[in-house]
């Protein structure tokens, strides 16, 4: 009979062993900022759409370089026109607005919210990281032109 209790008791502490264990590693994967499934596919990717989350309007104004500001055409079909956060979500997404695949998809931008991110953190000025960003791309050739005006000017 005692050798029952203590067979009940492991299975006890086995159970709830399992069920610790269980949400101790769901919460360690949990989605706080609730990102879209796309935000994990590499992990810069996540870390660019967590800073959009935070910090919206530190990306607000900062210019795109891949087009995507000029050419509605090849990017969804959407015109972003509030600078580079446009890449990432469509309108606040505090108020409603919504995700958007572009920057998963699109190297330039992902990279430039965490380029800006990193000066950000070194304490530099939205103007300055404008600055940063429209000297990377003016040497930047992919063809005769860039984003910040014909190369040959260079």
């Amino acid at each position: 009979m005692i050798q029952n209790k203590y067979n009940i008791l492991w299975v006890f502490i086995l159970t709830a062993s399992l069920l610790g264990a269980f949400l101790l590693v769901k919460s360690a994967y949990a989605n706080s900022l609730e990102l879209p499934d796309y935000a994990f596919t590499k992990p810069g990717i996540k870390e660019a759409y967590s800073y959009a989350k935070l910090n919206q309007v530190n990306l607000e104004g900062l210019p795109c370089n891949c087009g995507c500001m000029t050419d509605a055409a090849n990017h969804g079909g959407r015109l972003h026109s509030r600078g580079l956060i446009d890449c990432f979500m469509q309108g606040d997404l505090n108020s409603g607005g919504k995700w958007d695949k572009h920057a998963s998809e699109c190297g330039l931008c992902y990279e430039d919210a965490l380029l800006a991110k990193s000066q950000y953190d070194k304490g530099k000025s939205k103007y300055e990281i404008v600055e940063i960003l429209k000297e990377k791309y003016s040497k930047q050739i992919i063809s005769n032109k860039t984003v910040w005006g014909n190369s040959d000017d260079n």
